[in-house]
Parts: structure tokens; C-alpha cells; sequence
């Protein structure tokens, strides 16, 4: 299993295989965060890279207008981001994954960390209603943000999330990344 980072970390900790790292890394798999606040922004960025590319907005269209482009993989977690319903529906059909991840809980408290509670419950909800690609990720910036495969999988399903179904999209992501011979599900080169 893979986790998504922020940050290198010098080992990874029980339960995962391998990550990703926005950021600078030679050890593992890199991915390219982009940080957009306008859709224009957005666009111009992401004619600059290529590769496994992850966007990190709070706007909502932004966030719509990311889940269209085909060279996005994963809309990133974090405190800010806000999902509608039509853009979790758009990521079913265009096969884009949303991470939800675990650091964003340590990083606030109080009444917002209750209504990230709410958000997330709710949004777990839809991902089910569409069956949209989800993976549940630390989303670590540093080492004391990492937790374990199962603290996070059991921190999630307290929440709603159907954690086998994020383990089959994580291994089905895993697949893109790691195999030249993957196409898409039901094809492969010989």
C-alpha cells in the first residue's frame, strides 16, 4: 500500500509499501502539487508539468475545473478544500481520485476540527452514492504528522468511509503509477 506525502520521510512506517512525495525525493515515487486559487492559474500550471500530478485548491470551481483535465490524478486534502456534490459526481466519471487525509485533524481544534468531522461524513456519503475514486492518505508535512495504514483506515471508518473500497482504489492507483504495461482496468500491453 502507498501513502501520500508532503514531505520525504527517512523510512516509512507500518503497514505501508511505498509513497508518494510532492515534493523533492529520489527514494520514492514523485508526484507534482499544484496550488491553485483561480481557474487561470490552474490552467497555465498545469501546462508546465506532467507526471502524477495532485491539485490543492479551496475553491470549489477550481477543484471542478481540475477533476475535467485528464492530465490531473488526485484532488488533495486539506483544510481549506471545499467539494460539491456535482464535483465528487465528476470525479466518478473522469476517474479522479480524492484524497482524504488524516493531518489535516491535527492541525486544527475545537469547533473546526468538529466541523471537519461533518464535512468529511457528509462527503463520505457521496463518494459512496457515485462509487468516485478515494484514497484515505496521513498527508504527513513532516515526521510526527505520519500515522500508521491501520490507525488511519480505523480513524476514517469511525467516520463512514468504506475503507475496503479506498485499499481497492489505492492498489488500482498503485497499478497506473508502477506498471508500463497498465492501459486501464481490463487492458494491458502484452
Amino acid at each position: 500500500m502507498m501513502d501520500f506525502l508532503r514531505f520525504e520521510p527517512e523510512y516509512l512506517l507500518e503497514g505501508f509499501d511505498d509513497c508518494v512525495v510532492f515534493g523533492e525525493t529520489e527514494k520514492y515515487i514523485q508526484g507534482c502539487m499544484i496550488y491553485a486559487t483561480s481557474t487561470k492559474e490552474l490552467v497555465s500550471k498545469l501546462r508546465k508539468y506532467s507526471g502524477f500530478i495532485g491539485v490543492l485548491s479551496p475553491k470549489v470551481e477550481v477543484n471542478r475545473l481540475a477533476v475535467m483535465r485528464k492530465k490531473v490524478f488526485v484532488l488533495l486534502d486539506s483544510v481549506e478544500r471545499e467539494l460539491d456534490y456535482t464535483t465528487v459526481k465528476l470525479a466518478a466519471e473522469k476517474d479522479v481520485a480524492i484524497e482524504v487525509c488524516f493531518a489535516k485533524y491535527l492541525k486544527v481544534s475545537g469547533v473546526k476540527r468538529s466541523q471537519l468531522f461533518e464535512r468529511d461524513r457528509i462527503l463520505f456519503k457521496i463518494v459512496e452514492k457515485f462509487d468516485a475514486p478515494f484514497v484515505l492518505t496521513s498527508g504527513a508535512e513532516n515526521f510526527y504528522e505520519m500515522r500508521t495504514k491501520k490507525q488511519i483506515y480505523d480513524f476514517f471508518q469511525t467516520l463512514g468511509a468504506n475503507v475496503k473500497r479506498a485499499e481497492e482504489w489505492m492498489k488500482r492507483f498503485e497499478r497506473i503509477l508502477k506498471d508500463e504495461k497498465f492501459i486501464m482496468d481490463g487492458f494491458e500491453e502484452l
